[in-house]
């Protein structure tokens, strides 16, 4: 029960979807048709995961402001998009994979990732008022 609500509560079904989809749509076929979709989804999902864990880090970090959990989250959206693509790139390197298939694929990659976690953050925004900057009335 409590491994329900540990996947539940810090969002981490949203990546391991992601990567399940992945996994199960992989296919020399679907490949091309979906790849930016994949991309797309992985920046959504790890953003949110991100958002919905930093509660649970706050012993160790410290508080964060809904301002500053909000940009760890885009951060860690696009950080895990680089690292995704680097992890390609090595696997290309050294086992010989052929999973990159030149700079033009990999960057659209790194920016379908980036999207989909401002995706992520936009919808954040626009569902929790207290995110929004205050403007001062003059």
């Amino acid at each position: 029960m409590h491994l329900f609500r540990f996947i539940r509560n810090t969002g981490i079904w949203a990546p391991i979807t992601v990567l399940i989809l992945h996994q199960v749509l992989h296919s020399k076929e679907w490949h091309d048709p979906i790849d930016w979709f994949n991309h797309f989804s992985g920046g959504l999902s790890f953003s949110y995961f991100t958002w919905k864990s930093l509660p649970y880090i706050t012993r160790w970090s410290g508080p964060l402001t809904p301002l500053g959990r909000l940009a760890t989250a885009f951060l860690s959206g696009c950080t895990a998009a680089l690292l995704w693509e680097i992890g390609e790139f090595l696997s290309d390197t050294f086992l010989h994979t052929r999973i990159q298939h030149d700079v033009r694929e990999t960057m659209t990659d790194i920016v379908n990732g980036l999207l989909g976690t401002s995706a992520t953050v936009l919808v954040l925004l626009l569902l929790n008022p207290r995110l929004r900057p205050s403007t001062p009335r003059l």
